[in-house]
């Protein structure tokens, strides 16, 4: 077990190296920071002196006490009755006594958001960052424009030093202007703030155009945010380093002073300054290049690149790298190109072909195209960034091997694409005003990429999985008392992180599909090509794209009327529909998963529509299966006439609507007899609603446990992927729930019973379509789960052809075998996959062999693993969420997980950043399963005295779920058993 023991990696380094060695150590300086400490000295006095200094004391404290009661005014200051920190809104201040700057004076700007009476329009930035030392040094020049007189610039900085500034006006004539005084520089840093005051009060005249230069001195980042490093290992086993950026949401102003928000719009000009063996890009093509230094063995080159669109700071992007590259044009010419470390480029091709296709696609349905490169960032915190003609990526999401990864990895390759291509539009050429409505750029991008890779791969029946990837999960978060509306208001950095959430990208993506269903695609595209064209190159809200849809629709539907009731309040209604007297009633409230728990506190905020939602209620019956019917619930319970005899009937056709439906008495009766009976009837994705519903409405107790278990049986005829993935994640879900009670077993041996005939029918061949290859992959892991001994048998037969004989496993078939493999395959199996993760230069390879390796049933062997996550050489800051989650879905390393995150929170703090969202999804992936008071408690008293920064919000919906868990366990515990019990007989 040597092979996993954290260490650092020692590597020869060739002579164009040099300068990028200091990664090696750079890290060092945090853990090697220590505390000083002095000798305490101890004075004597006697005892009359003591007792006259302490007179004079008190009545100096005295009169300086009564002079500032005195002094202050009584009436106007609004600090001595003004809100709190935690009330206020975008616009408003503090405490003024909480404003002290770095030097001790007051700071003058006393609100969150940066001032309006200027507004920026141009940046030009040079930098000239060194790879060795990680210091950087640069000036910027931003020109702005004054709006309403001041004497006063505030603008973002964040860890940077500030060598010199001037003021200066802009002239038309080209004379030489004198700088205006500055009276002083502050920096106030909880507000990531420093101000320029001039010493004239009126120094800043509206309408006349100004300059700002800085020159300054910061750092490159080790953690994965801001100007960072970044490195890989190429194919003769030498570690190459680069520099990238991620300045999404609030992180530019970490790499150059500059007015960080998104309304701040501007044009851009970057200069870098690099040596020879790399290359840098920017978010627009180079320009020029010229040789600034020349000496012995090293030049220093100088990169000057076109001016940018104007952009919001958080979509500039910069990288130096050494990376190589290859290229294609689109139908109209526009060249797209992808950049990947040195020996990956042959996994960029599906990529390259990919972006080609949605950029003509994209440039059909929205008649705007832009030119662009994507890149391939080794460390990388999110999935990828829509950066402005420069697009980082996750290495597993934008390299794809055709002969080593698997459909699932084939997919996300070309979703994630899709996603930051559709960004280009929604985000990038029209983009939020403020934070609070980032689902206009997420919800958009996370519907359109859908909608893109629907268009190019047909077979894929995309529009069929979005009903599983991004409505049922947003269905799952917004069930909660501690999720949030659509549009938030956000104040501070740590509030903007934490809403990057399913509730943005998910919920936002299901509401547009669903608003799509009742417009029409056309009216809808229309509508989005109109939004597009008036605000281009602008800022926008979302009264704007409600103005442009209701044009496209002619006015005929008031979609802002009906869409800010799914955007402005939290959660979703569930329709209740029951028969009285022929008729049809269906009534709604709003869902919620804890409603009967009183101990938990609910977040029931109260609003103008009073958890009521205009719905768009359709339904299908047996009298015409393919014909939907279409009525709005207008904020009120609906009834209508049952003249027809229908045997049963189906609301919410497809899932295409937000919310769920409780079918009481004998409705749900008949659609369980129709699903045993006729399944097909009913679409796959009727059919995975029916279960998403069922097993939803159990979890929140509103129906028995036996109503989802008697719709199941009907599983024993499923043959699609979107019902089986539906039902089996529920599964997963009871199972981490119940593993130590007496029902798991019973469940285990159920599921198994189900999953036979499918069993059968996709077998082991690594063939047939694209879905029929996720379902394998879905099936052949739960028979290992559920003990299948043939599944076990053949799975183990796989890994040890793989281990000893060198017989490759095919793709699909990776992460079952693998797994598997380390299950019962004890240190051996272990130490094969390890070494196969540190040799492996095929990512999405790497992430299965990273994700089987949490397998272990030896809990030493999930300890060294869960140690090998603090050292960012062995195991990538990126991946320590994805192996912490695996070892707590493990139930041999569950507790293992807990106490490990217990054991390094400061480092894991130090790792991502109190203001990182993967704070809160470590949280959500080690304690979500848990499900007694014991650990309730325990993760409660845990977190009582932490600072949880961003995951503040993740933290209490583990919270939730926990006590959820627990009262859902209480009331159909036995009730599980006793059907299982008797339906396994």
């Amino acid at each position: 077990m040597s092979s996993i023991k954290p260490r650092r990696m020692s590597v020869r380094m060739s002579e164009h190296e040099v300068d990028e060695v200091t990664f090696l150590t750079g890290e060092s300086t945090n853990a090697n920071k220590r505390t000083l400490y002095e000798q305490e000295r101890i004075a004597v006095c006697s005892q009359k002196r003591a007792v006259g200094v302490a007179l004079l004391v008190f009545f100096a404290l005295f009169f300086v006490a009564v002079i500032i009661a005195f002094a202050t005014p009584l009436s106007g200051c609004s600090f001595l009755t003004g809100p709190s920190d935690s009330s206020l809104n975008p616009d408003e201040g503090s405490d003024e006594h909480d404003f002290i700057s770095e030097s001790g004076e007051l700071f003058p700007w006393t609100k969150p958001r940066l001032p309006t009476d200027i507004k920026p329009t141009h940046y030009t930035i040079s930098i000239h960052p060194n790879l060795t030392t990680l210091d950087v040094t640069g000036w910027v020049v931003i020109r702005f424009e004054v709006l309403v007189e001041t004497s006063l610039i505030v603008l973002h900085s964040r860890n940077i030093t500030i060598i010199d500034k001037w003021v200066k006006e802009e002239v038309e004539d080209g004379h030489r202007v004198e700088p205006l005084n500055i009276s002083q520089l502050l920096e106030y840093r909880p507000f990531q703030m420093i101000s320029l005051e001039m010493k004239d009060e009126s120094a800043l005249i509206p309408g006349k155009n100004y300059s700002l230069g800085i020159r300054f001195h910061t750092n490159i980042s080790t953690e994965l945010e801001g100007f960072y490093l970044s490195s890989y290992v190429n194919s003769q086993g030498e570690r190459r380093y680069l520099a990238t950026t991620h300045f999404e949401p609030t992180y530019a102003r970490s790499a150059f002073p500059c007015f960080d928000e998104p309304q701040f719009k501007a044009a851009f000009k970057m200069i870098i300054i690099r040596n020879q063996f790399h290359k840098s890009l920017f978010n627009m093509p180079i320009k020029k290049i010229e040789t600034v230094y020349y000496g012995y063995n090293m030049e220093l080159w100088r990169d000057e690149f076109e001016e940018s669109v104007e952009m919001s700071t958080y979509l500039v992007a910069f990288v130096i790298c050494d990376y190589e590259s290859i290229s294609n044009k689109t139908s109209k010419k526009v060249e797209v190109s992808i950049h990947t470390p040195h020996g990956l480029l042959n996994q960029a091709q599906f990529a390259l072909q990919t972006a080609v296709q949605l950029m003509d696609y994209y440039d059909e349905f929205f008649s705007i195209c832009v030119p662009i490169d994507l890149i391939a960032i080794p460390d990388f915190g999110a999935g990828a960034m829509e950066n402005w003609g420069l697009i980082t990526y996750r290495e597993t999401s934008i390299l794809y091997d055709k002969n080593e990864s698997s459909s699932a990895a084939h997919q996300w390759v070309a979703v994630v694409v899709a996603h930051e291509l559709a960004h280009q539009w929604f985000g990038n050429l029209v983009t939020m005003r403020w934070w609070n409505d980032l689902w206009l750029n997420e919800g958009f991008a996370s519907f359109v990429e859908y909608v893109g890779v629907d268009h190019i791969q047909p077979d894929w029946k995309m529009m069929e999985q979005f009903v599983l990837e991004k409505t049922q999960t947003a269905l799952a978060l917004d069930a909660l008392a501690s999720s949030h509306p659509i549009s938030v208001d956000v104040r501070d950095p740590r509030e903007i992180e934490a809403i990057f959430d399913t509730i943005s990208y998910n919920k936002g993506a299901a509401i547009l599909y669903m608003l799509e269903s009742v417009l029409g695609q056309s009216n809808m595209r229309h509508g989005l090509m109109d939004y597009l064209n008036e605000h281009k190159f602008d800022n926008a809200d979302t009264d704007d794209l409600w103005t442009a849809l209701s044009s496209s629709a002619n006015d005929s539907m008031k979609v802002k009327t009906i869409m800010d009731t799914w955007t402005l309040q939290m959660g979703y209604p569930l329709i209740r529909v029951r028969i009285e007297n022929n008729s049809i009633r269906a009534s709604q409230t709003r869902f919620l998963l804890n409603a009967y728990d009183n101990e938990t506190e609910l977040e029931h905020v109260e609003n103008q529509f009073g958890y009521k939602w205009y719905i768009p209620l359709t339904y299908v019956t047996d009298l015409k299966p393919r014909s939907m019917q279409l009525v709005w619930m207008n904020r009120t319970d609906y009834e209508f006439s049952m003249s027809f005899r229908a045997e049963w009937i189906k609301f919410n056709v497809n899932q295409t609507g937000f919310y769920r439906v409780q079918y009481e008495g004998q409705l749900w009766d008949s659609l369980i007899k129709v699903l045993l009976t006729n399944p097909f009837i009913l679409s796959p994705t009727d059919r995975a609603s029916l279960i998403d519903d069922a097993f939803t409405l159990c979890k929140a107790g509103l129906v028995d446990a036996n109503i989802p278990l008697e719709l199941s049986q009907y599983l024993s005829k499923e043959t699609e992927y979107v019902p089986w993935a539906t039902a089996l994640e529920h599964f997963r879900s009871w199972s981490k729930v119940l593993y130590e009670r007496k029902a798991h077993r019973p469940l285990i041996q159920y599921v198994q019973k189900l999953t036979e005939p499918i069993y059968k029918k996709v077998g082991w061949a690594d063939s047939g379509t694209h879905l029929f290859k996720l379902l394998r992959g879905e099936v052949l892991s739960t028979t290992i789960h559920c003990e299948n001994k043939d599944a076990e048998k053949e799975a183990m037969a796989r890994f040890d052809n793989w281990m000893k004989k060198g017989v490759r496993v095919p793709p699909n078939l990776r992460e079952v075998v693998y797994s598997a493999g380390v299950k019962y395959g004890g240190v051996t199996g272990w130490d094969y996959c390890w070494s196969k993760y540190n040799s492996s230069r095929v990512p999405s390879e790497k992430k299965i062999l990273l994700k089987a390796m949490g397998s272990a049933a030896d809990p030493w062997l999930l300890q060294q693993y869960l140690e090998a996550c603090l050292d960012r050489e062995v195991v990538r800051p990126q991946d320590v969420r994805t192996v912490l989650g695996v070892v707590a879905a493990n139930p041999s390393g569950r507790l293992l997980a807990w106490r490990h995150l217990r054991a390094h929170w400061l480092t894991f703090q130090s790792m991502f950043g109190e203001g990182s969202f993967t704070m809160g999804s470590l949280i959500t992936a080690v304690v979500g399963h848990f499900s007694n008071e014991f650990d309730y408690r325990e993760v409660t008293d845990f977190f009582s005295d932490k600072d949880v920064g961003s995951g503040t919000r993740a933290l209490n919906q583990s919270l939730e779920t926990i006590r959820l868990n627990m009262h859902w366990l209480q009331n159909n515990e036995d009730d599980i058993e006793k059907w299982l019990q008797s339906h396994l007989r």
